[in-house]
């Protein structure tokens, strides 16, 4: 038991740091609707998705052939659709299609605070492994550190926070936050760090690399002498093949006539960006990825990104902000409680 005592106490030091910003600014980020929401004009507008085809067409019409690489509609609900453009660059448009606001990198504090949380503004080599084994190191951490709290349990009844600043009372109140909150950090850290390393969770949990997704190709689909349908045509086909459907996002083509593509979260899709899409070519194809006819192993999966990043309504939010804040004071008590055991 000493030694495990020692492991915890000096792995939890080397990631308190790392810790407690990826928490704080996730914290933060459960809450960018309401930010956005305050922040950029006619983000309140009532949605009307009668607009989306006039929209899209007034989006690429603001931009050079190829330069608009995806759209995503109604970003975080609100009447927004976020443009994604060539070289690091975006866009807010209105639900009209209008453009609102263009910058580049990081220069609007959700996509800062997004990129200090995901890659420490290091990159997607140093900073995104910083956070991806910090990740993998804390899934230890926390059920050792369970084990060494479950014989103490009954100090529970003492509460969660300290009644004194005595090494022994944050000593208490570090392992009872622990304990209590073993679950949903565990779950947190682990969605994660599935969403750190897609590619390698996904064939370590399910034995593919997930690129044989099932998918339907239909041929003739309309008349390829006047090329690709416009936007609004596409768009009537998409709601006709999953009426119980929200068109999520778009993929324009790179050159002016050669494939568009549509992605749709159906009713009871766990995946709110869209995990169903119809790729329209200009030789007459239609190829279909229907979420549904995934194997359940791989929607189960693909449930990592909303349970992390808190895409399941209002009382998740609410809930998950209470856990990070309780992990956050968690870090704090540790090393609290370390300064004490070295001061004293």
């Amino acid at each position: 038991m000493p030694m495990i005592k020692i492991f915890h106490r000096y792995l939890g030091l080397l990631l308190c740091g790392v810790m407690l910003t990826i928490s704080l600014t996730g914290v933060v980020l459960v809450w960018k609707k309401e930010y956005l929401w305050l922040s950029v004009d006619r983000a309140d507008e009532a949605i009307n998705t009668d607009l989306i085809a006039s929209a899209i067409d007034a989006i690429e019409s603001s931009y050079a052939i190829g330069e608009v690489t995806f759209v995503q509609l109604y970003s975080e609900d609100l009447s927004l659709h976020k443009v994604f453009l060539e070289g690091r660059r975006y866009a807010w448009h209105d639900q009209r299609g209008k453009k609102i606001q263009e910058w580049s990198g990081n220069q609007r504090w959700e996509d800062f605070l997004l990129d200090l949380h995901h890659r420490f503004l290091l990159g997607n080599t140093i900073g995104l492994n910083i956070v991806g084994f910090g990740g993998l190191l804390l899934l230890p951490l926390i059920v050792i550190g369970l084990f060494i709290w479950w014989p103490r349990r009954r100090t529970l009844s003492k509460g969660l926070f300290p009644h004194s600043f005595s090494r022994g009372g944050v000593m208490r109140s570090h392992g009872n936050i622990g304990g209590v909150f073993t679950l949903p950090i565990l779950l947190i850290a682990l969605t994660g760090v599935i969403l750190v390393y897609p590619i390698e969770s996904r064939f370590i949990l399910m034995k593919s690399t997930g690129l044989d997704e099932p998918v339907s190709t239909t041929n003739g689909v309309y008349d390829v002498s006047a090329g690709l349908p416009n936007w609004e045509q596409l768009i009537k086909h998409a709601r006709q093949k999953f009426p119980h459907s929200r068109l999520r996002s778009v993929q324009p083509s790179a050159a002016e006539s050669e494939k568009r593509t549509l992605s749709l979260q159906q009713n009871g899709g766990w995946h709110r960006l869209g995990r169903t899409s119809l790729t329209f070519y200009d030789d007459g194809r239609l190829i279909v990825k229907d979420e549904f006819k995934q194997p359940l192993a791989k929607r189960v999966f693909g449930f990592s990104y909303p349970l992390h990043a808190a895409k399941l309504g209002l009382l998740y939010r609410v809930a998950i902000t209470f856990v990070g804040l309780a992990f956050c004071l968690l870090c704090l008590l540790g090393v609290a409680s370390y300064l004490k055991r070295y001061s004293a």
